[in-house]
């Protein structure tokens, strides 16, 4: 079944060790969770790749590092255009896919990155970012983050400025990592579907990094998604050492019963956790994944849905104007 679907990653955080480790994923390499080769033994079709923003290099650089994370994606379709084509839209996703190559698309965590300028919104949008983590696991100035100080009580003045800016461009609001006073202000004011790129649900297990039935079903109001990630802590804090890809289908399932399938989809995080679960080694073996879904009776399109479909669906919803 998995050859017969467009498979989408919603995160992957593989450009950092592109740039800072001069890892080539053009080639297989155990250094990272995902490569060009093993993308393609594992059945990819296309993969957000996430600039990660740290913290370090706000305030000053913050859009500098974004900007250099955003050319290493790009640089990666440009060493290897037999396999890899740089994508901003739905439409090119499929070509690419159709021609036998890998789409990577796009992303930036962290509103840092923006160094506090609205305008910087359409700037990362021309280089190719399709969606915007408004924060990461610390508190910035765009609003507070899940587990970070509480600076803003939620979304700031500033964070409003920048919905609206990314909405304006066609640029996709993430909520990853948002505290929920933040997760709300921002849904209250969206128009278009919005994301939460990576993470999984508290209703299979407590962490500040999971959201609840209530944020999964705005979310869903909105028609946007909510992407599982893979990492152990998520999927059981209780007993991370045991997740494993029945796992990451329980979190999946918890969305479709709650939203329905439109609204469940992946977003791994490979090379930004720490572990993985049992019987993952790297972007090679989502078909386990995909084998935990069919033994569970899911099949035709509902499983197209949760594995590209439902991405495919919000990219194209949310395409730049013109």
């Amino acid at each position: 079944m998995l050859r017969e679907c467009l498979v989408v990653d919603g995160h992957m955080d593989t450009p950092l060790r592109i740039l800072d480790d001069g890892v080539d994923i053009g080639e297989r390499n155990r250094r990272v969770h995902a490569d060009l080769p093993r993308m393609r033994e594992g059945g990819l079709d296309a993969v957000f790749l996430a600039a990660w923003v740290d913290p370090a290099y706000a305030p000053g650089g913050g859009f500098e590092r974004g900007a250099s994370l955003l050319a290493a994606i790009r640089g990666v379709a440009e060493r290897h255009p037999e396999r890899a084509g740089f994508a901003t839209t739905a439409a090119e996703v499929r070509a690419i896919a159709a021609g036998g190559g890998i789409a990577l698309l796009a992303a930036v965590e962290n509103g840092q990155a923006l160094e506090g300028d609205p305008a910087n919104v359409a700037r990362l949008a021309e280089s190719g970012a399709r969606y915007l983590t408004l924060t990461w696991m610390n508190s910035n100035e765009l609003g507070d983050a899940a587990g970070g100080a509480s600076i803003h009580g939620g979304l700031s003045d500033l964070g409003r400025d920048v919905v609206r800016e990314m909405e304006r461009v066609g640029m996709v609001v993430d909520l990853a990592h948002a505290a929920t006073r933040t997760f709300f202000d921002a849904l209250a004011m969206a128009t278009r579907p919005v994301v939460v790129s990576h993470a999984c649900t508290e209703a299979r297990g407590h962490h500040p990094r999971n959201v609840s039935d209530d944020q999964i079903r705005a979310v869903a109001e909105t028609g946007g998604l909510i992407g599982i990630a893979f990492m152990p802590a998520y999927l059981d804090p209780g007993a991370p050492e045991t997740a494993d890809s029945g796992a990451i289908v329980d979190h999946l399932e918890r969305v479709a019963g709650v939203a329905g399938v439109d609204h469940a989809a992946l977003g791994s995080d490979l090379d930004g956790i720490p572990a993985l679960p049992g019987g993952i080694r790297g972007v090679e073996d989502l078909p386990v994944v995909v084998q935990e879904l069919e033994r569970r009776g899911w099949g035709g399109g509902d499983l197209e849905k949760v594995l590209g479909g439902n991405w495919l669906r919000v990219i194209a919803a949310t395409d730049p104007p013109g």
